[in-house]
């Protein structure tokens, strides 16, 4: 375990000297605060709640979605696709380490440079600044369980990808259309209660919906009950448990045709 909470440290410390991208960050997801908040203040004009959901609902929801964005951009996809082109990537396959381990931890390390500057700043934006406020009730307790599982789903899902790159080499492409499928069936762009039923009877059995959708319901939901919030980990859970084994084989796969110029 040591050796892969040195990936951590090592992720952490790299990406957390980038200050100024941090900071441009921040202030862009301020902006988009902003922006949501006259947008859905326009479109909730005279109306007390639509889609059973109030201003104060969507706003935080969509908030909260922003700043957990840049939290679950985990660069796991892009890294091994950069170590492919440099050849690098040797020398974590002779490493006697697990390499889907080796990445996950990198990525959590990505993941606490993001939370602690632009995530955490973003929250106390939204609260102090914007007046946001949580009624999420029981699910508030169950939010940090929901937000870990989210954030595997998301870690699995740029895995994968990455390990798409073994046999393309360029990821550009792919890594925008998976970007643009998560946003538009996560529903972090838009709550899916405002999707239509049809659409929304597709999305509930895609995974997508477990990385914004599920923890983000837990956080801002007053009517759950301990077993509603329970039904939403365990969907999360068996996402998590299927896209890691999934990903795993398809290790054993795509690195048997690996090849690399670098070095």
């Amino acid at each position: 375990m040591k050796s892969y909470l040195a990936f951590v440290k090592g992720y952490m410390t790299t990406f957390i000297v980038y200050r100024a991208g941090f900071i441009f960050t921040f202030i862009g997801n301020c902006v988009y605060m902003g922006l949501i908040y006259f947008l859905w203040k326009n479109i909730y004009s005279g109306a007390a709640t639509l889609h059973g959901m109030s201003f104060n609902h969507v706003f935080v929801y969509l908030s909260l979605a922003g700043s957990l964005f840049v939290l679950f951009k985990t660069f796991a996809g892009w890294n091994i696709s950069k170590k492919i082109i440099d050849g690098s990537i040797i020398m974590d396959l002779i490493k006697p380490l697990d390499f889907q381990l080796q990445t996950l931890f990198g990525a959590i390390g990505v993941a606490l440079s993001s939370l602690i500057t632009v995530t955490l700043p973003s929250v106390l934006v939204l609260f102090l600044v914007f007046g946001g406020s949580l009624n999420g009730g029981i699910g508030l307790f169950f939010f940090p369980i929901g937000l870990s599982f989210a954030f595997l789903i998301s870690f699995a899902l740029d895995y994968v990808v990455g390990l798409i790159s073994f046999y393309t080499h360029s990821l550009w492409g792919i890594n925008m259309t998976k970007e643009v499928v998560v946003s538009l069936f996560s529903g972090a762009l838009v709550p899916l209660q405002y999707y239509p039923e049809a659409l929304r009877a597709v999305v509930k059995y895609l995974p997508f919906q477990a990385i914004y959708h599920v923890p983000l319901t837990l956080a801002t939901s007053p009517g759950l009950t301990p077993v509603d919030c329970l039904s939403l980990l365990f969907v999360q859970l068996c996402w998590v448990l299927i896209l890691f084994t999934a990903s795993r084989l398809f290790f054993r796969v795509a690195v048997r045709v690996l090849m690399v110029s670098g070095g």
